[in-house]
Parts: structure tokens; C-alpha cells; sequence
């Protein structure tokens, strides 16, 4: 009699387990949804559906764009040029400017400026039949130069010479793009330069040794920069390799055992600046241009050229007060 008692109450226990579970179920349902609820009431809600048990919860459509689209007319459309380039050789293309910006269309192929050329890219293929991509190219005088870059395993053309495009023809090169922020471009630079050289007024300051002169001949404001036009003069019988022209400031006086103080000015431009040898006899004419600068009264401006392997080197003060005898340009 004991055996069918205790079967009984098994048998009952193993009935009453799923109700008990199914309750415990329903609680833990009820227990998300609520918390649901609350996240809802707070605003704190996912970008989608947010899904409990058989429940599902809706977040707020997203309002309408109202963004109007504008469509490109022809007239805003700008040309590439066509190129091929190879696996196994190296193409070139020259610019009239220094580069400042080169930008690839994908890795199949890659381009670098020439070493010691800044006006000159090196482009060649990374990998064989790469899929056809382009190439932009910015240069320092403001303009955009657009390229098509097809495959070639034996290019006909090696080197391009983009120095000798006209512009103004050409729908592929976009002219004065801004650069840095600065609304002076290199084409701005150029033509103030040879403005300055036509007119050479102003403070005049030289040096004479060894029969070379380094004189600056006035000096011109524009657009936040200065023009700083040297004359260099050769009356020997010995050319003058010019290693360099430096700008610094320099303490009027310095007292003993205390250190120099200087600060160089790095030029922005120069014009005509290819001009690194003064034949003897003859003249060479440049013009630096240099963001605008004040100098404190206990300190002047200092130029100075050094001979590239000689020792003829020539420098000459100028004062604050001749900075602000600076002329304006008219543009």
C-alpha cells in the first residue's frame, strides 16, 4: 500500500512543476515589460524596435528632410587630362609651380614629388592591370590640375610637361583655388613681386665687399605680407654662387657672456629665385616676400648672403623704422 501512496505524490509533484514555471515565466515577462515601460517614460529609447517576449515597442518616426537638391549644370563640370602609366617605369609630369597637394583615386597606383623638385610628381602603377582611376593634383599658384589614370605595361609617354599649358584654355586646371586659408596666391605673389621691382622706392639699404653688393632697394606691404626687393651686383671678374639669403632678428646689442638672441624669418616666396649665380661682372634682381612683422626697439632685422664654398658673405641692419616706411601696393 506504501509503494502506490508514494507514486501518487511523485506523480502529483511532477505535475505541479510546469505551472510553477510558467508562473515564474510570466513574472519575468511582466518584470522586462515594465522596465520598458519606465526606459519609455524617461525618453531613453533605442533607433529601433525594441522587442520582449511576444511585446514589441515602436520608436518615433524620423522627421522628413526638407533638404533641397541642386542639380550641376555643365558649366560646373571640369576636365581631366588622360594619362597611362606602367608597372616597370616611372612617370613624370612638371608643373609651372610648386605641388602642395596630390590626391589618388586608389592604390593601384602611387605618386610622390621628385626629390629636391618641388614642382615636379613622380607617378607609377603599384600593382599591374590596376582598374582605371584619377589623379588631383593643387598647385602653390591656387590651381587644380584633374587627371583620368589608365594602365599601360609600356606607356608611349613618359614625361608630361604641364608647365606649358595654357590655363586659360584648358578646362582640366581650375585657377586660384585658395590655399591654407589665405586668400594670396603664388600667381598674387608673382605679380606684386614684379610690381615692386618697377618701382623702388622707399628705404634703401647696402653693403659693399669684395667688389659685391647686397642692396635692398624700398620696401612694399600687401595682403598682411612684405616685399623685401634685393639687388645683388657682381663687379669682379668671379662669379658669385649664392648658398643662401637669411632673414633673422637679432639683438642691437648683446652683453658679455650672454647668449646671442636671434630669430630667423623664413621667407614665403621669392621671385626669380632659380637666379643663384651672380655672373662677374653682372646683377641679379629678387624680391622676398615675408609674413608681416614687427621688431621691438632694442632689436633690428638683419639680411644676410652667404657664398656657396666661399667666404665673401655681406649683411646689412634694418631698423624698425624703416619697416614702417613700407609702401602700399595697389591691386
Amino acid at each position: 500500500m506504501k509503494t502506490p501512496f508514494f507514486l501518487a505524490c511523485v506523480g502529483l509533484t511532477m505535475l505541479t512543476l510546469p505551472a510553477a514555471a510558467q508562473k515564474s515565466t510570466h513574472r519575468r515577462h511582466r518584470s522586462a515589460a515594465s522596465q520598458v515601460a519606465a526606459s519609455n517614460t524617461n525618453g531613453i529609447l533605442g533607433a529601433g524596435p525594441l522587442h520582449v517576449a511576444n511585446a514589441t515597442y515602436l520608436t518615433a518616426a524620423a522627421p522628413v528632410s526638407t533638404q533641397k537638391i541642386l542639380a550641376l549644370q555643365e558649366q560646373n563640370y571640369i576636365g581631366s587630362y588622360r594619362m597611362t602609366v606602367g608597372f616597370q617605369k616611372t612617370t613624370h609630369l612638371i608643373f609651372p609651380y610648386a605641388v602642395s597637394y596630390v590626391d589618388l583615386g586608389n592604390g593601384g597606383i602611387i605618386a610622390d614629388k621628385a626629390q629636391g623638385a618641388e614642382n615636379i610628381v613622380k607617378v607609377k602603377a603599384s600593382q599591374q592591370g590596376f582598374p582605371q582611376t584619377n589623379m588631383t593634383v593643387v598647385t602653390t599658384d591656387g590651381r587644380l590640375y584633374s587627371f583620368i589614370v589608365d594602365y599601360d605595361a609600356n606607356p608611349r609617354v613618359l614625361n608630361y610637361n604641364l608647365a606649358a599649358t595654357d590655363v586659360s584654355t584648358s578646362s582640366a586646371v581650375v585657377p586660384l583655388a585658395h590655399l591654407s586659408n589665405s586668400s594670396v596666391t603664388q600667381s598674387d605673389l608673382e605679380n606684386y613681386s614684379k610690381e615692386v621691382l618697377e618701382k623702388r622706392k622707399g628705404p634703401h639699404v647696402r653693403e659693399q665687399k669684395d667688389n659685391i653688393t647686397l642692396a635692398m632697394q624700398g620696401l612694399y606691404t600687401e595682403d598682411d605680407m612684405f616685399f623685401f626687393p634685393l639687388h645683388l651686383a657682381n663687379s669682379s671678374n668671379i662669379g658669385y654662387d649664392v648658398d643662401f639669403i637669411k632673414f633673422y632678428i637679432r639683438d642691437k646689442k648683446v652683453a658679455k657672456r650672454t647668449a646671442l638672441q636671434e630669430s630667423e624669418l623664413t621667407p614665403v616666396f621669392v621671385y626669380n629665385a632659380r637666379q643663384t649665380t651672380i655672373p662677374g661682372p653682372g646683377q641679379v634682381d629678387q624680391v622676398y616676400a615675408l609674413h608681416k612683422f614687427t621688431i621691438p626697439d632694442d632689436k633690428n632685422l638683419v639680411v644676410e648672403m652667404f657664398e656657396k664654398g666661399g667666404g665673401r658673405q655681406l649683411s646689412f641692419v634694418v631698423g624698425n623704422s624703416d619697416i614702417l616706411k613700407a609702401r602700399k601696393l595697389k591691386k
